[in-house]
């Protein structure tokens, strides 16, 4: 968007700012001495272009901020900028293997995957228009933009190869189902905190140690009161007023330009019937299982019923297989082909093999395709035609936005006045942003928070906050983080060390209890001279969510128990768990269905494809030249 106003900007506006870019040029920009450019690294003598990581580095500190709500720590910032190199030197190696490897990505294949971006389709078709429409908004060239792509789609093959090579055995997922579904009988006391509250004693020299010792964490939070215009494309839009006749045209000059835009595709009404295959069952045995069912329904035995009874879908067995309207593309290749095959509704075919096992595919009904009618895409067209139509004023309007709050720095009154906005204020503004606001998003608070705009009280630039919304803001007032009195502090600082005096007396009396029970007495005893709760009998897994989650991660971090039991202790929320385990049940890989099988024996291929293709990045890591010049980001 931005490249569209700048494209616009005319005048002695313009002129100013080719001044200032030639100081640019001539400070950072042309090298008149020849002397090497800034890179971020060298990857076997490629370089790696510091502009890049230097974006990528400002967009994650400034994502830090936000979640810090103040200036992030330079320990953070250094591990953030060897965390985006890093990230930048690995892509390098990539791109460097596949061009030795000699992968390529063909001009169909970069096609086919840019149709199907959402961002460059309208009405759920690609569009050639929307298409530069979106990549002039973002800085980009089409060539720019498709070399990316193709760069990407190259690497995505041979991650593609790495991560279809891997599988899991039988005897891996027996191994995690033992441990993942392995349940544990527990007993445990429950020493709560808050009994302790009241006989522990905190003294006024207490509290003021502890103010003295760590002023910092007394401080009043920095904000700022803010004056803010925002220009907003779809408030633009709505204003629009539309005729018929200007729809008409709209709707004819679209089908002759893309005749295909406004064609709804053939869609099928379908049902099936699955028998799965994989994670243990046997393939001869389904394909046996789908044949006799075929041959009952051939027989006259209703198609839905026997669904009901016999398909392995739990999606679509209780409706009987019913599918729903289905259009090309939706379902996986071999049953797409199968059943946009079928001649007439009523039909069945198959066996039908796909990755899920075998289907018997049911045509019920057929909607041929047809031309949609102006009726029937009128709000479609209406919404993209006022957006077009908007879309001049609007970049007019930001250009003149940027121009007045430009001549009147110290106020955004002139622009108001003449654009007919209004100066809209927020008050209060950490540096945490504030939510459901414009001082939410991350390019406004890097404006807020800049020098020009906090220390000189100038208005900001024009800030793109996205395609089709931009402000400009202005800070009215700053009040700086002051350490707040200790009257005003001194009792959440005496809650505090009253809380941490009766954690202490309650992990004693944990410790107490948890020699008693490693000892073998009963949990009821040590309860009773405990003075203590306590919970016997209960039987939990990993998940469970029946009891305390501090009571579950100490019921798994203690040993498997021997012959005696085993004791482990945690923390929780409402006080100290002191928990142990009489017994335990490890999983059962057989207890789970075909269907469950199946998506552990995908979750543990998947995470060794990621496992393995981090081990295939450190080996061209440790194999490669690479010198990072950290400082170049600082």
């Amino acid at each position: 968007m931005l490249q569209k106003i700048r494209e616009k900007i005319t005048g002695w506006v313009a002129g100013t700012i080719l001044a200032m870019l030639a100081v640019v040029f001539a400070v950072w920009g042309i090298d008149f001495t020849f002397t090497p450019r800034a890179v971020a690294a060298k990857v076997n003598g490629d370089e790696v272009p510091i502009e890049p990581v230097l974006r990528a580095y400002q967009d994650q500190l400034s994502r830090f901020q936000q979640s810090f709500g103040q200036d992030v720590p330079e320990v953070l910032q250094q591990e953030i900028r060897r965390g985006v190199i890093e990230q930048f030197v690995r892509r390098t190696l990539l791109e460097q293997r596949i061009r030795d490897a000699g992968y390529r990505v063909g001009d169909d294949a970069l096609s086919a995957h840019v149709r199907t971006i959402p961002a460059f389709q309208v009405g759920g078709q690609f569009n050639v228009d929307a298409y530069r429409a979106a990549l002039a908004g973002a800085g980009y060239s089409v060539p720019a933009f498709e070399s990316d792509q193709r760069r990407l789609l190259e690497i995505q093959q041979l991650q593609d190869g790495i991560a279809r090579s891997s599988f899991a055995t039988q005897e891996e997922m027996s191994r995690r189902v033992a441990l993942r579904d392995e349940t544990r009988a527990i007993e445990w006391i429950t020493v709560k905190t808050e009994r302790f509250l009241d006989e522990v004693e905190v003294s006024e020299d207490d509290v003021r140690t502890r103010y003295e010792e760590s002023p910092e964490r007394w401080l009043t939070e920095e904000s700022v009161d803010i004056a803010y215009l925002e220009l907003k494309l779809d408030d633009l839009a709505a204003e629009v007023s539309l005729s018929d006749e200007d729809l008409e045209a709209f709707y004819e000059a679209e089908k002759a330009r893309e005749p295909q835009r406004f064609n709804a595709p053939e869609r099928r009404r379908a049902g099936h019937i699955l028998i799965t295959v994989g994670g243990g069952a046997d393939e001869a045995a389904a394909r046996a299982t789908i044949d006799a069912l075929k041959a009952r329904i051939d027989a006259g035995e209703d198609f839905a019923e026997v669904a009901k009874e016999a398909s392995q879908d739990p999606g679509s067995a209780r409706d009987g297989g019913d599918l729903g309207w289905v259009e090309p593309g939706m379902m996986v290749p071999a049953f797409d082909e199968a059943l946009f095959a079928i001649g007439e509704a009523g039909q069945v075919v198959g066996p039908v093999r796909t990755e899920f096992g075998f289907h018997l595919i049911r045509l019920e009904e057929i909607e041929p395709g047809h031309s949609r009618t102006l009726d029937e895409v009128r709000g479609e067209l209406v919404a993209e035609l006022s957006r077009r139509r908007a879309e001049d004023r609007f970049y007019q309007m930001a250009e003149d936005m940027a121009r007045f709050t430009f001549e009147n720095p110290g106020t955004l009154e002139p622009a108001a006045e003449a654009l007919g906005l209004e100066v809209r204020t927020l008050e209060g503004v950490t540096r945490a942003g504030a939510a459901g606001s414009i001082a939410a998003e991350a390019p406004v608070q890097d404006a807020v928070w800049s020098e020009a705009v906090l220390d000189t009280g100038e208005n900001s630039q024009l800030v793109e906050i996205a395609d089709g919304h931009a402000v400009v803001v202005r800070v009215n007032a700053h009040d700086a983080a002051q350490t707040r009195p200790l009257e005003e502090v001194a009792e959440t600082i005496e809650g505090q060390l009253r809380q941490e005096k009766a954690l202490a007396r309650a992990r004693e009396l944990a410790a107490e209890a948890r020699t008693q029970l490693e000892a073998g007495e009963s949990v009821d005893q040590v309860a009773g001279s405990a003075g203590a709760d306590f919970v016997a009998g209960v039987t939990v897994g990993r998940e469970d969510a029946s009891v305390p989650p501090a009571v579950v991660r100490a019921a798994f971090e203690a040993p498997r128990p021997a012959e005696a039991s085993s004791v482990a202790v945690s923390e929780g929320a409402s006080g100290i768990f002191v928990v142990r385990v009489t017994a335990f049940t490890p999983g059962e890989y057989g207890a789970l269905s075909a269907s469950q099988q199946l998506e552990l024996r995908r979750e543990l291929a998947q995470a060794q494809a990621a496992e393995e293709l981090t081990a295939y990045l450190e080996r061209l890591r440790e194999s490669a030249s690479v010198a990072v010049f950290e400082q170049t980001l600082q």
